[in-house]
């Protein structure tokens, strides 16, 4: 695992981030798909690649891969990490508001996995990590379309387990809770308006999380971690 490529989605800031940087130090070039371009400085000498680009473009998201490849050699791990969320019922929110939410965190997590598929079951090697929420198991009235979405790409992680056993692909689904990133920016609120909508409870860092996707990473090839839940311990959610 030195030295394989990993490709990282929504790799601009937060858990993204914290991933591009954990993966990278231990030697793994590291495609890094990002909305908004911005070089890392903490990056500045490791083998980084960037991409602009909507994940729900999946022509796009082949090419900058593919690039990635032809300098790195196959993809060994996908990091399907972008997402976004727009708060408000179904009958609030505007249709193109609820598609963004769709694109991103389902059709854009099935255009990553739709590349490099083929290729790991031809190889009989790959991980695809899927960075999901807490949510997938335990939804809110408050974002029906996110919870939704990411529900759905839990299921779709337990369904590619049966189908992918059989060519040693491992499919694993983190689902977080409560991580300290500016989600709260998307919310349009402030970052102390929504620790006191959560309780003002303890927060995981990115860092932590990054930590916590490394050693799933990290188990030898015939173990998957098919789906985590993390949290904080003083968190009664």
């Amino acid at each position: 695992m030195a030295s394989e490529l990993v490709v990282i989605t929504g790799a601009g800031a937060g858990i993204g981030q914290a991933l591009a940087r954990a993966f990278s130090a231990e030697g793994h070039p590291c495609m890094l798909i990002t909305r908004h371009q911005e070089a890392d400085p903490q990056l500045s000498d490791r083998p980084v690649l960037y991409h602009q680009l909507d994940v729900s473009d999946a022509g796009a998201l082949a090419d900058a891969i593919t690039a990635a490849e032809r300098q790195y050699g196959p993809t060994g791990c996908l990091i399907n990490n972008a997402g976004m969320i727009h708060i408000g019922g179904i009958e609030s929110l505007r249709l193109d508001q609820i598609a963004e939410e769709i694109n991103t965190m389902i059709t854009g997590v099935i255009n990553g996995i739709h590349h490099v598929l083929p290729g790991m079951r031809e190889r009989r090697s790959g991980t695809i990590i899927n960075i999901s929420s807490i949510g997938d198991r335990k939804p809110a009235a408050g974002a029906p379309v996110y919870h939704a979405c990411k529900h759905a790409v839990r299921s779709l992680g337990e369904s590619m387990n049966m189908s992918e056993a059989e060519h040693n692909v491992r499919v694993m689904n983190v689902a977080p809770g409560l991580i300290q990133t500016n989600i709260h920016q998307s919310m349009g609120i402030s970052f102390e308006t929504y620790c006191e909508m959560l309780g003002n409870p303890t927060f995981i860092t990115p860092d932590e999380l990054a930590k916590i996707v490394l050693f799933c990473w990290h188990q030898p090839a015939h173990i998957c971690i098919r789906d985590i839940a993390v949290m904080p311990t003083d968190c009664a959610f």
